[in-house]
């Protein structure tokens, strides 16, 4: 009579176990086809290209808070490095020429001598002239951003097409 408790009792775990493992199967390969998925762009990468996104990655793993999601604003996520350093990137760059724009603080340059007034306004977003640098002057709104920033600013695009 064990015997049969105990065949029987083994039959059960195999049987669950095999059911168990079996159904991680299409969970396991759906996370893989996510990731891959998810991560395609970053997986086709070699040699510097991929080495630089990397080390982009632990700067932002060292400090999430530096990331900002400015998409509902401008369609673009910013890289808020610090002291009044900003990049944006378009997440959808065939539909702009401004596919990384960068804001700086321009308080210490014109504390240097920068002359704004010789720099084109700051335009709305999808409408700078990749290459040409623009002002923002303190408190006007930030196309990039939807809000003023709190210093005046100097930005250019780069179109990277």
């Amino acid at each position: 009579m064990r015997r049969i408790f105990f065949v029987v009792l083994i039959v059960q775990i195999s049987a669950f176990n095999g059911a168990l493992i079996a159904g991680d199967e299409p969970k396991a390969e759906d996370e893989l086809t996510t990731l891959k998925r998810d991560y395609a762009d970053v997986l086709a990468l070699h040699g510097t290209s991929k080495q630089e996104i990397l080390a982009i990655a632990k700067i932002l793993r060292a400090k999430p808070e530096v990331a900002i999601d400015q998409t509902a604003a401008s369609g673009e996520y910013c890289f808020n490095s610090g002291h009044g350093t900003m990049v944006h990137f378009a997440t959808q760059s065939e539909l702009t020429q401004e596919d990384v724009v960068y804001e700086f603080d321009a308080s210490g340059l014109i504390a240097a001598g920068l002359d704004p007034s010789r720099l084109q306004q700051l335009p709305e977003r999808g409408q700078m002239t990749p290459g040409v640098w623009y002002f923002l002057p303190k408190g006007q709104p930030d196309p990039h951003h939807a809000h003023a920033l709190a210093n005046p600013t100097i930005a250019i695009a780069v179109n990277v097409k």
